[in-house]
């Protein structure tokens, strides 16, 4: 038994002693696991369910584990005890402690996925060494329900999570309800812009292209494959065709385990955006996005805006796909060529990207929030 489990099995213990203790029937935790700071579907829920009056709300946050002894202690004990008696509880990611968590009878754990629609396989569906195999089978035991962005995704999330398809919730992610009503409109989409080119005042009036990809396992560089004068040419040609008299800004913003996310010898024409402190307002603010693999073209889809997929090593991708990887919402350019020449053409596949939009999430709206709520009755 190594040091980490020892951890695991000291916190489920205390959890599951608090645990037999009366629940509070008004407690909600908001347990971030994954690094969105409560920007996503759990900030949603909290401001739905402060809406709607009566809760006790905690915050739960991984990153506790990282800002110095008495936050850890926090997270580790009173944060524990407290959450272990909480009608609801809702994450965003797996926790292994779970594994030796004895779960009150009155509690529902709801697992608000921090990814949506069904891209990379994940979960039970991808390879896994035998003792994280174990530890997220005994995660998803625990599991009471999981949200999904839609009913083509459900079977995708019950075989992922090892679950009923009772227990998938197809209501949308909550992190959806950002992208319509008036958070979504011109009026609230220009002050975000507003606001944004105050910080970088590099990026006022441009044209704003974002290059968001994921990371490779084997710890490559992206940007070696990408010619960022190449780039700028292309998109600043295709401005012009189209009548346009905007010039480009390519924004940076890498997976943050990239070890080149904090890179600062971009050109003068690029600004690294790895530090914006909401990935989806950078969704908002972008004209078109780079990817390859990442699910943050599930944003870019939601928002109906063009996406490019630069897959210049496809064929070495160590990640399956859920639907063949060539029905993404885009043009893929497996080349610096054929990046430049989507660019030029201003050929962005709208078609491509209707059709993706509609098999990962229906056919969208907000209240997601809501939907999901009551569905749990929480009224």
């Amino acid at each position: 038994m190594d040091k980490k489990d020892l951890v695991f099995r000291a916190y489920g213990a205390l959890f599951s002693l608090a645990a037999l203790l009366p629940v509070k029937e008004n407690r909600a935790v908001l347990f971030s696991l994954h690094d969105a700071n409560f920007t996503d579907g759990l900030g949603e829920i909290e401001t739905e369910l402060r809406r709607r009056g009566g809760y006790e709300l905690l915050r739960v946050d991984r990153q506790d584990l990282f800002r110095g002894k008495k936050a850890l202690l926090k997270f580790l004990t009173l944060d524990n005890v407290r959450m272990a008696r909480a009608k609801t509880i809702f994450l965003n990611n797996n926790f292994f402690p779970m594994n030796y968590m004895h779960f009150n009878k009155g509690t529902t754990v709801v697992q608000v996925w921090h990814g949506q629609g069904a891209f990379k396989k994940f979960g039970l569906d991808i390879p896994q060494p035998p003792r994280e195999r174990r530890l997220e089978k005994g995660v998803y035991a625990k599991t009471d329900y999981v949200v999904c962005s839609g009913p083509s995704c459900v079977p995708v999330y019950e075989s992922a999570f090892g679950l009923r398809g009772d227990q998938v919730l197809p209501v949308g992610n909550p992190v959806q309800d950002q992208y319509f009503g008036a958070r979504g409109g011109t009026e609230a989409q220009t002050a975000r812009r507003a606001a944004f080119d105050a910080s970088y005042p590099e990026c006022a009036g441009k044209y704003l292209v974002l290059y968001s990809p994921t990371f490779r396992d084997d710890g490559s560089s992206v940007l070696s494959h990408l010619d960022l004068h190449r780039l700028k040419e292309a998109v600043d040609e295709g401005l012009r065709k189209i009548g346009s008299t905007q010039e480009c800004q390519i924004l940076l913003r890498l997976h943050p385990h990239d070890p080149e996310a904090a890179r600062t010898d971009a050109e003068p024409f690029c600004t690294n955006v790895n530090h914006y402190p909401n990935s989806n307002d950078l969704c908002f603010l972008a004209d078109v996005m780079i990817t390859d693999y990442s699910s943050i073209c599930m944003n870019m889809a939601l928002l109906d805006k063009p996406m490019v997929f630069y897959a210049y090593d496809l064929e070495d991708f160590s990640r399956d796909f859920y639907f063949p990887y060539d029905t993404v919402g885009g043009p893929i350019a497996k080349t610096m060529d054929d990046l430049c020449t989507v660019f030029r053409t201003q050929n962005f596949k709208d078609e491509k990207r209707a059709a993706f939009r509609e098999l990962h999430f229906g056919t969208p709206t907000d209240g997601a929030t809501s939907r999901l709520l009551d569905a749990l009755h929480l009224e």
